[in-house]
């Protein structure tokens, strides 16, 4: 989810003289929004609903220059006044300090009012960039691993000749970077997010991991040169934006799940269009631009479904026949109009299965005339999607927390009491347990105070039935008692059958020990006569 803007209340920041400016450059002071009116002319801060009645007027107020900076505007702000959304620089009322903030500039007067714009500053130098992020596995490292990680980059730009600076003039024909005069004399410009990773990508010390991970930011004259050597010593590089957020979109993958890295060498080698491999856990693929992405695509998987690069939706389709293939089904909907990728059957329903489809756009029809029926196609991630958050506030952590706007329904002090630490830290003493003779005494003034609220025993009602109710309980207290006799006599024979079965247990095993005694004492006696039997004799002559 999209972080929540910091809520900074406009009357605690400060605009310096000239920030901005009317359409002669004369500089405009800043006022209190209490102050917008016909007869004033600058630029005041104001909250949304602070500005509210102005913006739904969409008129005018005076033919001087008169503008509102709204903050934290919502995102489908909409006037009738001009307004433009800009990025300014204002103070902290409490420490001066300055901040970056954006807004929405609201024309009040007819004459305009824009930010002030330096003419006489010189201006930075900047180059067209690209943004890459390096990874490098240790069962496809040449080297030693323990010799890479004590110093990684060092050993990555190595294997990256293009991104190293030489010296020796343009005549050179090495293939190092070669700057011209009004170049910048680095090729490789920024290196961050240095960090060992395990095969599930979980941060690790470089013992305990299976790739390691950086990103650089480097000319993007050389982005051709450096994405070619993907692939190569164990290095793969994957382009993303500028801001290393997200993946560069004019390149796309080809995966190639069912190759090794041999295999996916060789099918690379054998693509004009191939920009270099990239690779996944075990996964290898083929990098190309978007333009060649289809035509690649169709030659290396010729029976896969291709769909078009773009953000991917779920939908569910059906109800399809049980025996339905994956690939008939493919064909069926891109017969219909619609480039789908069906995924996996998700539940059953009378009549069929549904399955899951994977689609970049909306189908042409939701409801489709089959031979067994008719089926429908229901968009599965109906959720909208969310709006880019809000551009945070650029500025120190404490300046921002002055700045905040205070809530008046919420007790400042239970939120940022200075106490709460020495607070949590003290022990909290047990609660000392009431005297006994006190907790005796209250017994007794309650047991009164009830007594005294109770009627006389002489004007109560006596039950006519109480003899009843004796013989009843004489009767319980009898068959108690027959209970408990029956309860002794079983347990009596319980004990005594016990002992006889042990008895006979007993008698039983020294019976056992005798016979087998007896019948060892014949064996052994027979044995000795078939012995003797048995044995030689002398001859006698």
């Amino acid at each position: 989810m999209p972080t929540k803007p910091a809520d900074l209340d406009p009357s605690k920041l400060v605009l310096e003289h000239g920030t901005f400016c009317l359409e002669d450059d004369s500089p405009v002071g800043q006022i209190q929004f209490s102050s917008v009116g016909p007869l004033t002319t600058g630029i005041a801060l104001a909250s949304y609903s602070e500005a509210a009645p102005f913006l739904q007027s969409g008129r005018f107020v005076t033919q001087h220059g008169l503008a509102l900076l709204v903050l934290q505007p919502p995102v489908d702000f909409h006037t009738a006044l001009p307004w433009a959304t800009i990025r300014f620089a204002a103070r902290c009322s409490a420490n001066q300090e300055p901040m970056l903030l954006s807004g929405v500039l609201v024309q009040l007067g007819h004459r305009m009012i824009s930010p002030y714009r330096a003419k006489n500053t010189p201006a930075i130098l900047a180059v067209d960039v690209a943004c890459a992020r390096i990874t490098v596995y240790q069962d496809q490292w040449e080297g030693s691993w323990e010799d890479f990680a004590a110093k990684p980059v060092k050993h990555i730009l190595q294997h990256l000749p293009c991104l190293q600076t030489c010296r020796n003039g343009s005549d050179c024909t090495c293939t190092g970077w070669h700057p011209k005069p009004d170049q910048t004399h680095d090729a490789l410009l920024d290196v961050f997010r240095r960090q060992f990773f395990t095969e599930a990508g979980r941060p690790v010390k470089w013992d305990k991991a299976a790739y390691f991970g950086v990103m650089i930011r480097y000319i993007k004259e050389l982005e051709a040169a450096v994405l070619g050597l993907s692939g190569q010593h164990g290095l793969y590089l994957e382009p993303k934006t500028e801001d290393a957020l997200k993946p560069n979109a004019d390149f796309q993958v080809i995966w190639l799940p069912q190759m090794d890295f041999p295999s996916a060498t060789h099918a690379a080698k054998c693509e004009v269009h191939c920009l270099g491999l990239a690779r996944t856990g075990r996964r290898y693929g083929i990098r190309v631009r978007v333009e060649q992405f289809q035509e690649t695509f169709t030659r290396l998987k010729p029976e896969a479904v291709f769909l078009t690069p773009g953000s991917r939706r779920l939908f569910v389709c059906g109800p399809w026949p049980f025996g339905s293939e994956r690939r008939n089904l493919a064909k069926i909907l891109k017969a219909g109009g619609w480039e789908c990728r069906p995924l996996q059957p998700q539940y059953h329903v009378p009549g069929g299965l549904m399955w899951a489809i994977q689609a970049v756009l909306d189908p042409p029809s939701n409801v489709l005339s089959m031979q067994h029926g008719q089926v429908v196609i229901t968009a599965q991630d109906d959720k909208s999607a969310t709006s880019e958050p809000a551009p945070c506030v650029v500025g120190q952590a404490k300046t921002v927390q002055l700045c905040l706007a205070s809530d008046a329904a919420q007790d400042p002090w239970l939120t940022h009491d200075p106490w709460s630490r020495a607070v949590a830290a003290t022990p909290v003493p047990q609660t000392a347990q009431p005297a006994a003779h006190v907790i005796h005494e209250l017994e007794q003034r309650l047991e009164q105070t009830i007594l005294a609220k109770l009627p006389v025993a002489s004007d109560m009602e006596v039950d006519s039935q109480e003899h009843r109710f004796q013989a009843l309980e004489q009767q319980m207290q009898a068959l108690s008692g027959r209970q408990t006799a029956l309860e002794t006599t079983v347990n009596e024979n319980h004990a005594q059958s016990a002992a006889q079965v042990q008895s006979l247990q007993q008698q039983m095993l020294v019976q056992m020990d005798t016979q087998s005694k007896q019948m060892q004492a014949m064996l052994s006696d027979q044995m000795i006569r078939l012995e003797s039997i048995l044995s030689k004799k002398p001859r006698t002559e």
